[in-house]
């Protein structure tokens, strides 16, 4: 059993390549890893280290949302009870009757909560710039509002602007990942994208966009899984709300195209970008599934562990096919 470890670096490593959007590029000693572009690329992994690291992670963190709390009253478990009708104080989470009253043509009354005395949902009246700092300051009261008050978000298929921004971020994704492809090959003395061999532009976009695909799909197929283990029940028809959350707190990865425009040789820079979606996705799911920040951080590593062994099962057949 000893004998099957592997150094603790190896864990580290790939812990830091899962919860990371960029390459990992300050290790002294060669380690494999699964991310596209990175320069220790998953050809150098005979021996399949990468998937024993990621196979440990996600053990560990699926062990540790078995300990989790049952939380009934989350709004995921709401929507299976009232068909996505509960809407609650954004402060504080206690279910409220309705967010405002309007008294005539453009005028309303915010709802005050009978829990903690504050408005309802102050979001009512504020535009998305206000909103768009509040997600980026981390506050829960902005993802109530939009995860759990919009109704529109909450229905049994994705609403139609989250969908395409759904579709952007894939799309998105490939121009970074594609990027990072071609940094990681120059560093390995490499001048194709694709394993090391010649393809056409339409081979190596179709690839990358497939990989990309994979991600978000892997990503949302893990975070529902650790919302079933935590739930203690099945999840899959609340898929499109788990799918809103998602792509509402993946707002940190559009400033990933600053990395490709300006050249920033301070290596702290993507991993704030990094740290900023993953803290938001955190954020995300705590709201969703009304659990604490610790708890939330365990179930989105849980995802990302699964989103990245989907990759690296994708690399690995596509370095076998071609």
């Amino acid at each position: 059993m000893a004998a099957a470890l592997l150094p603790l670096k190896y864990y580290v490593h790939t812990l830091i390549c899962t919860l990371s959007a960029t390459s990992f590029k300050s290790v002294r000693d060669a380690v494999s890893c699964n991310r596209i572009g990175c320069e220790c690329h998953v050809l150098d992994d005979p021996q399949q280290r990468v998937a024993l690291s990621l196979l440990t992670i996600l053990l560990i963190a699926g062990a540790a949302l078995s300990f989790g709390p049952k939380t009934p009253d989350s709004p995921l478990m709401a929507d299976q009870q009232q068909h996505g009708t509960k809407q609650v104080c954004v402060e504080c989470g206690h279910p409220v009757a309705h967010l405002f009253t309007v008294y005539g043509a453009g005028h309303i009354r915010l709802t005050q909560c009978a829990h903690c005395k504050c408005f309802a949902d102050k979001y009512v009246e504020h535009d998305v710039v206000i909103m768009f700092i509040d997600m980026l300051l981390h506050k829960p009261q902005v993802y109530r509002h939009l995860l759990v008050n919009r109704l529109e978000f909450r229905q049994a298929s994705i609403e139609r602007n989250v969908g395409k921004l759904g579709v952007l971020l894939v799309l998105f994704n490939v121009y970074i990942d594609w990027f990072r492809l071609e940094e990681g090959g120059r560093l390995r003395g490499q001048r194709e994208l694709l394993f090391g061999r010649q393809h056409s532009f339409a081979v190596q976009y179709v690839f990358i966009l497939l990989c990309s695909a994979v991600d978000a799909l892997a990503l949302l197929a893990g975070v529902l899984a650790a919302a079933a283990w935590l739930q203690r029940a099945p999840q899959l028809r609340r898929w499109p709300t788990v799918a809103t959350a998602l792509v509402v707190s993946s707002f940190g990865k559009v400033l990933m195209i600053l990395l490709v425009i300006w050249e920033y040789n301070e290596s702290y820079f993507p991993w704030l970008l990094d740290a900023l979606q993953f803290t938001s996705q955190a954020t995300a799911v705590g709201v969703l599934f009304a659990v604490s920040s610790a708890w939330a951080a365990v179930a989105v590593v849980f995802a990302m562990a699964a989103k990245q062994l989907a990759h690296y099962v994708v690399l690995c057949l596509a370095a076998w096919v071609v």
